[in-house]
């Protein structure tokens, strides 16, 4: 878990995805494949931060595949609010706050991470 909040904290960089895939391979061969979607979360967030919606968008993907059980669902819903995209259908999660309001903050992330990456 602390090589994925390093991640998160080193969003919009270029070594991001490298390290996403081996903190992945280390994962497998951990035999602790539940971590990927805190993985896939950070990268989504990295894409976000890049506004790369082609790699955002297949993250989600992922993200959707990695918490189709319904566990951590809210995951894909976080990615799509970072990246201002609209929700597919609708959804079971329940927010403390509204759902807009949730997206706001997920957004005011990704813009003061943008800020402080000169993007």
């Amino acid at each position: 878990m602390a090589q994925v909040v390093a991640l998160i904290k080193d969003a919009g960089t270029d070594s991001i995805i490298d390290r996403a895939q081996n903190l992945n391979t280390g994962i497998t061969g951990a035999g602790l494949p539940f971590l990927h979607r805190f993985v896939e979360l950070a990268v989504a967030f990295h894409h976000a931060v890049r506004g790369e919606d082609q790699e955002l968008a297949a993250t989600i993907g992922r993200l959707r595949e990695l918490t189709a059980t319904g566990d951590f669902a809210y995951f894909a819903e976080i990615a799509h609010y970072m990246g201002g995209l609209p929700l597919p259908g609708p959804t079971t999660t329940q927010w403390i706050d509204s759902p807009d309001t949730v997206r706001t903050r997920w957004q005011h992330l990704v813009h003061t991470r943008r800020t402080r990456t000169g993007r």
